[in-house]
Protein backbone atom coordinates (compact mmCIF):
# COMPACT_ATOMS: atom_id res chain seq x y z
CA UNK A 1 0.00 0.00 0.00
CA UNK A 2 2.94 2.57 0.66
CA UNK A 3 4.51 1.67 -2.48
CA UNK A 4 0.94 2.18 -4.19
CA UNK A 5 0.85 5.77 -2.44
CA UNK A 6 4.69 6.63 -3.62
CA UNK A 7 3.90 5.95 -7.40
CA UNK A 8 1.07 7.70 -7.33
CA UNK A 9 2.11 10.58 -5.98
CA UNK A 10 5.37 10.58 -8.36
CA UNK A 11 3.09 9.92 -11.07
CA UNK A 12 0.89 13.09 -10.06
CA UNK A 13 4.06 15.33 -9.27
CA UNK A 14 4.95 14.52 -12.79
CA UNK A 15 1.62 15.33 -14.45
CA UNK A 16 1.57 18.76 -12.64
CA UNK A 17 4.66 20.09 -13.31
CA UNK A 18 5.45 17.88 -16.48
CA UNK A 19 4.81 20.99 -19.46
CA UNK A 20 4.69 19.39 -23.30
CA UNK A 21 2.97 22.68 -24.58
CA UNK A 22 5.70 24.65 -22.92
CA UNK A 23 9.02 23.28 -23.11
CA UNK A 24 10.59 26.97 -21.21
CA UNK A 25 8.88 26.24 -17.89
CA UNK A 26 9.01 22.13 -18.46
CA UNK A 27 9.86 21.61 -14.49
CA UNK A 28 9.74 17.26 -15.93
CA UNK A 29 11.25 16.93 -19.13
CA UNK A 30 10.74 12.77 -19.36
CA UNK A 31 13.70 11.93 -21.48
CA UNK A 32 15.72 13.20 -17.99
CA UNK A 33 13.54 11.40 -15.28
CA UNK A 34 10.17 9.08 -16.66
CA UNK A 35 7.51 8.95 -14.62
CA UNK A 36 6.07 5.29 -13.63
CA UNK A 37 3.80 5.61 -16.72
CA UNK A 38 6.92 5.92 -18.88
CA UNK A 39 8.45 2.91 -17.08
CA UNK A 40 5.25 0.74 -17.62
CA UNK A 41 5.70 1.72 -21.24
CA UNK A 42 8.70 1.15 -21.81
CA UNK A 43 7.84 -2.54 -19.74
CA UNK A 44 5.33 -3.33 -22.06
CA UNK A 45 6.75 -2.33 -25.51
CA UNK A 46 9.65 -4.63 -24.47
CA UNK A 47 6.59 -7.63 -24.60
CA UNK A 48 5.54 -6.36 -27.73
CA UNK A 49 3.26 -3.90 -26.95
CA UNK A 50 2.85 -0.26 -27.63
CA UNK A 51 0.65 1.76 -25.28
CA UNK A 52 1.13 5.70 -24.42
CA UNK A 53 0.16 5.23 -20.59
CA UNK A 54 2.93 7.75 -20.38
CA UNK A 55 1.32 10.61 -22.89
CA UNK A 56 -0.99 13.54 -21.86
CA UNK A 57 -4.27 12.49 -22.26
CA UNK A 58 -6.30 11.82 -25.11
CA UNK A 59 -8.84 10.33 -26.97
CA UNK A 60 -8.89 6.37 -27.00
CA UNK A 61 -6.09 6.80 -24.19
CA UNK A 62 -3.84 4.91 -23.23
CA UNK A 63 -3.43 3.98 -26.67
CA UNK A 64 -0.14 5.13 -28.09
CA UNK A 65 -1.06 8.43 -30.36
CA UNK A 66 0.81 6.77 -33.49
CA UNK A 67 0.76 3.22 -32.62
CA UNK A 68 3.15 0.81 -35.01
CA UNK A 69 0.86 -1.58 -37.37
CA UNK A 70 1.18 -4.77 -35.31
CA UNK A 71 -0.74 -7.46 -37.20
CA UNK A 72 0.64 -10.39 -34.94
CA UNK A 73 -1.72 -11.59 -33.09
CA UNK A 74 -0.28 -10.47 -29.17
CA UNK A 75 -0.05 -13.59 -27.52
CA UNK A 76 2.68 -14.16 -30.72
CA UNK A 77 3.85 -10.89 -29.77
CA UNK A 78 4.69 -11.62 -26.08
CA UNK A 79 6.12 -15.19 -26.64
CA UNK A 80 8.69 -13.57 -29.52
CA UNK A 81 9.33 -10.61 -26.89
CA UNK A 82 12.48 -9.13 -25.75
CA UNK A 83 11.80 -9.09 -22.65
CA UNK A 84 10.62 -12.46 -22.42
CA UNK A 85 13.60 -14.02 -24.70
CA UNK A 86 16.07 -12.10 -22.75
CA UNK A 87 14.52 -13.76 -19.33
CA UNK A 88 14.89 -17.30 -20.69
CA UNK A 89 18.31 -16.60 -22.10
CA UNK A 90 19.52 -15.06 -18.51
CA UNK A 91 17.97 -17.86 -16.78
CA UNK A 92 19.80 -20.58 -19.09
CA UNK A 93 23.27 -19.07 -18.30
CA UNK A 94 22.59 -18.83 -14.56
CA UNK A 95 21.38 -21.68 -14.05
CA UNK A 96 24.30 -22.93 -15.67
CA UNK A 97 27.05 -20.57 -14.48
CA UNK A 98 25.29 -21.37 -10.73
CA UNK A 99 25.63 -24.78 -11.05
CA UNK A 100 29.59 -25.12 -12.18
CA UNK A 101 30.03 -22.11 -9.24
CA UNK A 102 28.52 -24.13 -6.37
CA UNK A 103 30.45 -27.37 -7.65
CA UNK A 104 33.60 -25.71 -7.70
CA UNK A 105 32.98 -23.98 -4.32
CA UNK A 106 31.50 -26.40 -2.40
CA UNK A 107 34.60 -28.68 -3.69
CA UNK A 108 37.09 -25.96 -2.62
CA UNK A 109 34.86 -25.12 0.33
CA UNK A 110 35.40 -28.60 1.96
CA UNK A 111 39.17 -28.85 1.05
CA UNK A 112 40.06 -25.50 2.74
CA UNK A 113 37.96 -27.10 6.02
CA UNK A 114 39.39 -30.43 6.04
CA UNK A 115 43.00 -29.21 5.63
CA UNK A 116 44.17 -26.14 7.40
CA UNK A 117 47.28 -26.27 4.71
CA UNK A 118 44.65 -25.43 2.01
CA UNK A 119 42.53 -22.54 4.53
CA UNK A 120 46.32 -20.63 5.06
CA UNK A 121 46.95 -21.08 1.36
CA UNK A 122 43.83 -20.28 -0.38
CA UNK A 123 41.72 -18.78 2.59
CA UNK A 124 43.22 -15.47 2.21
CA UNK A 125 43.57 -15.25 -1.89
CA UNK A 126 39.48 -16.26 -1.95
CA UNK A 127 38.62 -13.51 0.56
CA UNK A 128 40.38 -10.90 -1.68
CA UNK A 129 38.59 -12.32 -4.61
CA UNK A 130 35.40 -12.34 -2.98
CA UNK A 131 35.78 -8.48 -3.09
CA UNK A 132 36.33 -8.17 -6.22
CA UNK A 133 34.17 -6.55 -8.66
CA UNK A 134 32.20 -9.05 -10.96
CA UNK A 135 33.09 -6.85 -14.44
CA UNK A 136 37.02 -6.67 -13.26
CA UNK A 137 36.84 -10.72 -15.15
CA UNK A 138 35.45 -8.97 -18.10
CA UNK A 139 38.72 -8.19 -19.93
CA UNK A 140 40.07 -11.36 -19.24
CA UNK A 141 37.21 -13.48 -20.10
CA UNK A 142 37.57 -11.20 -23.61
CA UNK A 143 41.26 -12.19 -24.29
CA UNK A 144 41.11 -15.66 -22.88
CA UNK A 145 37.38 -16.88 -24.46
CA UNK A 146 35.95 -14.10 -26.65
CA UNK A 147 32.52 -12.74 -26.93
CA UNK A 148 30.29 -15.73 -26.56
CA UNK A 149 28.81 -18.20 -24.12
CA UNK A 150 31.62 -19.17 -22.66
CA UNK A 151 32.99 -15.54 -21.67
CA UNK A 152 29.66 -14.57 -19.94
CA UNK A 153 29.83 -17.83 -17.88
CA UNK A 154 33.68 -17.76 -16.95
CA UNK A 155 32.37 -14.31 -15.11
CA UNK A 156 29.75 -15.82 -13.73
CA UNK A 157 31.71 -18.44 -12.09
CA UNK A 158 34.15 -16.33 -11.01
CA UNK A 159 32.51 -14.10 -9.65
CA UNK A 160 30.63 -16.48 -7.36
CA UNK A 161 32.69 -19.71 -6.92
CA UNK A 162 34.67 -17.94 -4.17
CA UNK A 163 32.32 -16.55 -2.27
CA UNK A 164 30.28 -19.91 -1.85
CA UNK A 165 33.65 -21.53 -1.15
CA UNK A 166 34.39 -19.10 1.82
CA UNK A 167 30.76 -18.98 3.25
CA UNK A 168 30.84 -23.18 2.59
CA UNK A 169 33.88 -23.11 4.62
CA UNK A 170 32.82 -20.92 7.85
CA UNK A 171 29.50 -22.54 7.56
CA UNK A 172 31.27 -26.16 8.12
CA UNK A 173 33.39 -24.85 10.85
CA UNK A 174 30.40 -24.57 13.03
CA UNK A 175 29.79 -28.50 12.98
CA UNK A 176 30.52 -29.52 16.57
CA UNK A 177 33.34 -31.48 16.82
CA UNK A 178 31.08 -33.95 18.87
CA UNK A 179 29.45 -35.19 15.76
CA UNK A 180 32.90 -36.66 14.71
CA UNK A 181 34.00 -38.20 17.70
CA UNK A 182 30.15 -39.60 18.13
CA UNK A 183 30.34 -40.76 14.48
CA UNK A 184 33.32 -42.48 14.91
CA UNK A 185 32.68 -43.78 18.58
CA UNK A 186 29.96 -45.73 16.73
CA UNK A 187 32.33 -47.08 14.06
CA UNK A 188 31.85 -44.69 11.08
CA UNK A 189 35.13 -43.93 9.41
CA UNK A 190 36.34 -43.01 6.49
CA UNK A 191 33.78 -41.82 3.71
CA UNK A 192 30.87 -43.37 6.07
CA UNK A 193 31.71 -41.10 8.26
CA UNK A 194 30.83 -37.88 5.81
CA UNK A 195 28.00 -39.37 4.24
CA UNK A 196 26.16 -40.34 7.52
CA UNK A 197 27.30 -37.70 9.77
CA UNK A 198 29.92 -34.95 8.67
CA UNK A 199 27.19 -34.37 5.17
CA UNK A 200 24.13 -34.15 6.88
CA UNK A 201 24.89 -31.69 9.53
CA UNK A 202 27.05 -30.14 6.76
CA UNK A 203 22.75 -29.12 5.62
CA UNK A 204 22.56 -25.84 7.10
CA UNK A 205 25.82 -24.87 5.88
CA UNK A 206 25.34 -26.15 2.18
CA UNK A 207 21.75 -24.29 2.27
CA UNK A 208 23.29 -20.70 3.61
CA UNK A 209 25.91 -21.24 0.45
CA UNK A 210 23.29 -21.48 -2.13
CA UNK A 211 21.37 -18.55 -0.77
CA UNK A 212 25.03 -16.41 -1.13
CA UNK A 213 25.83 -17.72 -4.41
CA UNK A 214 22.78 -17.03 -5.66
CA UNK A 215 23.19 -13.33 -5.66
CA UNK A 216 26.51 -13.41 -5.95
CA UNK A 217 25.52 -15.15 -9.52
CA UNK A 218 22.67 -13.10 -10.42
CA UNK A 219 24.97 -10.16 -9.74
CA UNK A 220 28.14 -11.58 -11.66
CA UNK A 221 25.59 -12.02 -14.94
CA UNK A 222 24.04 -9.18 -15.16
CA UNK A 223 27.18 -7.69 -15.18
CA UNK A 224 28.90 -9.85 -17.75
CA UNK A 225 25.66 -9.66 -20.03
CA UNK A 226 25.77 -5.60 -19.65
CA UNK A 227 29.29 -5.72 -21.38
CA UNK A 228 29.94 -8.46 -23.18
CA UNK A 229 28.33 -8.48 -26.77
CA UNK A 230 27.27 -11.83 -26.82
CA UNK A 231 24.65 -12.99 -29.43
CA UNK A 232 21.74 -13.93 -27.65
CA UNK A 233 20.35 -11.25 -25.38
CA UNK A 234 19.95 -11.20 -21.73
CA UNK A 235 18.82 -8.77 -19.16
CA UNK A 236 21.61 -7.12 -19.55
CA UNK A 237 21.82 -6.67 -23.00
CA UNK A 238 18.70 -4.92 -22.51
CA UNK A 239 20.08 -2.61 -20.10
CA UNK A 240 22.76 -1.78 -21.91
CA UNK A 241 20.50 -0.94 -25.03
CA UNK A 242 18.58 1.32 -23.31
CA UNK A 243 21.84 3.44 -22.40
CA UNK A 244 22.31 3.17 -26.07
CA UNK A 245 18.92 4.13 -27.14
CA UNK A 246 19.08 6.95 -24.06
CA UNK A 247 15.64 5.57 -23.47
CA UNK A 248 15.89 6.12 -19.32
CA UNK A 249 12.55 4.65 -18.83
CA UNK A 250 13.92 1.17 -20.26
CA UNK A 251 17.24 1.74 -18.12
CA UNK A 252 14.43 1.95 -14.91
CA UNK A 253 12.17 -0.82 -16.20
CA UNK A 254 14.83 -3.11 -16.88
CA UNK A 255 16.54 -2.63 -13.10
CA UNK A 256 12.82 -2.87 -11.55
CA UNK A 257 13.04 -6.35 -13.43
CA UNK A 258 16.10 -7.60 -11.95
CA UNK A 259 15.27 -6.92 -8.70
CA UNK A 260 11.98 -8.26 -8.61
CA UNK A 261 13.54 -11.58 -10.27
CA UNK A 262 16.46 -11.21 -7.78
CA UNK A 263 13.72 -11.03 -4.66
CA UNK A 264 11.41 -13.89 -5.89
CA UNK A 265 13.98 -16.25 -6.26
CA UNK A 266 15.07 -15.48 -2.54
CA UNK A 267 11.78 -15.35 -0.78
CA UNK A 268 10.54 -18.23 -2.91
CA UNK A 269 13.01 -20.60 -3.43
CA UNK A 270 16.10 -19.92 -1.30
CA UNK A 271 15.19 -18.51 1.97
CA UNK A 272 12.15 -21.20 2.08
CA UNK A 273 14.47 -24.06 1.58
CA UNK A 274 17.42 -22.57 4.42
CA UNK A 275 14.41 -21.86 7.09
CA UNK A 276 13.18 -25.52 6.60
CA UNK A 277 16.61 -26.99 7.05
CA UNK A 278 17.44 -25.09 9.66
CA UNK A 279 14.37 -25.89 11.26
CA UNK A 280 14.95 -29.60 10.85
CA UNK A 281 18.16 -29.25 12.84
CA UNK A 282 16.60 -27.08 15.44
CA UNK A 283 18.72 -23.84 14.35
CA UNK A 284 15.60 -21.64 13.54
CA UNK A 285 14.84 -18.56 15.77
CA UNK A 286 11.06 -18.09 16.85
Amino acid sequence: MIWLLLLTIWEGAYRTLHKPDDPQHDLWPPVVFPAPSHVLDATLYMLGFSTGFGEPLHPGWPRATEPPNENAPAIHRLVHSQLISANIISAVRLVVGFAISLLLGALLGVAMWRFISVDEFLGPLFLGLQTLPSVCWVPLAILLLGLDESGILFVVVMGSAFGVAISMRDGLRTIPPLYRRAGQMLGARGWRLYRYVLLPAALPAVSSSLRQGFSFAWRSLMGAELILPAYNHGLGYLLNAGEVNSSVAQVVAVIIIMVIIGMLADRFAFAPLEKRVHARFGLAVG
